[in-house]
């Protein structure tokens, strides 16, 4: 596997981990509790759906294979934005397929459902042709038409974004 990709899974990987090390200790009630908003758990089940559907989005997309545009200068500038918008405690609203999370899952049942997701993520990258690494395989609902390894920085940003949003509920659920 290309050495920049399995860096970029190696830190996702760290930055979800920290992600739930950040939520250890709340009660189930906490990580249900909608009086701010989306619940903890809805936070959680957004991000697992918008990586799933990042990966099923980019698997779809490489039955393309040669025709796949190139990643251009335009997408690499939207996406340096979009990093910066996402490094910001700006909100705004989720595009539709992921903006009505379900807030059922017991913590337990959100873990296993991201693990099962982050397989497909790491099986995905494991077996992506090289020769495609300069293809815009994703279309980034912010930054446009992006690469392999800018979808997995994105998954990233997002996951680090929502880390302030969990801290926010923390602090008004009466938890630090």
């Amino acid at each position: 596997m290309n050495r920049t990709l399995q860096t970029k899974l190696t830190q996702l990987e760290s930055e979800t981990k920290a992600l739930f090390d950040s939520i250890e200790g709340l009660s189930e009630e906490q990580l249900h509790d909608q009086s701010y908003g989306w619940s903890v758990i809805q936070v959680l089940s957004h991000l697992h759906v918008a990586e799933a559907g990042t990966v099923i989005y980019m698997t779809k997309k490489m039955q393309a294979g040669d025709k796949m545009p190139n990643f251009k200068m335009g997408g690499k500038l939207r996406m340096a934005l979009t990093r910066t918008m996402l490094r910001s405690s700006l909100r705004w609203k989720a595009p539709k397929p992921v903006s009505n999370p379900k807030s059922d899952y017991s913590l337990d049942e959100m873990k296993k459902q991201w693990e099962k997701s982050r397989q497909k993520t790491v099986a995905f990258v494991e077996t992506y042709p090289e020769k495609y690494l300069s293809k815009a395989v994703f279309k980034h609902p912010m930054a446009g038409r992006i690469d392999l390894a800018s979808a997995l920085d994105s998954i990233s940003y997002h996951q680090r974004h929502h880390l302030h949003q969990i801290t926010r509920i923390k602090k008004a659920i009466g938890s630090n």
